[in-house]
């Protein structure tokens, strides 16, 4: 329990750093965007319920792809192609900016550690 509770500590500290970068703000706006958009579309072209259209276009934006829902008409089709195509970089740019913020917070830890050993 120790354990989980230093690792959620870390990924606060984490956070904090990630949404004080404005990009990172827009980033996320734009998953937020496109999830919304990957939603309404493949629940009013494909039939999916708005929870079957959230999962759909969250496990095909993380290029899951279990199998177990998929576009039927040719539109649906042609739109995940180009869904996949924006939404796929979106993402590799949350995880490049989660990257970034992760080596921010153990450059800050590691220079904090220095401070304390010369004091």
């Amino acid at each position: 329990m120790v354990a989980f509770a230093l690792l959620f500590r870390s990924l606060w500290h984490i956070l904090k750093i990630l949404f004080r970068q404005e990009e990172q703000k827009a980033i996320m706006l734009a998953v937020l965007f496109i999830l919304m958009i990957g939603t309404i579309f493949y629940h009013n072209i494909e039939g999916m319920s708005y929870l079957d259209a959230l999962y759909f276009s969250v496990m095909t934006l993380a290029t899951v792809g279990y199998g177990d829902l998929s576009p039927h008409t040719a539109l649906g089709k042609l739109f995940t192609i180009v869904y996949v195509l924006i939404g796929v970089g979106i993402i590799t740019a949350v995880i490049a900016n989660f990257n970034h913020a992760l080596a921010e917070y153990h450059k800050k830890k590691r220079h904090h550690g220095k401070k304390e050993k010369n004091q």
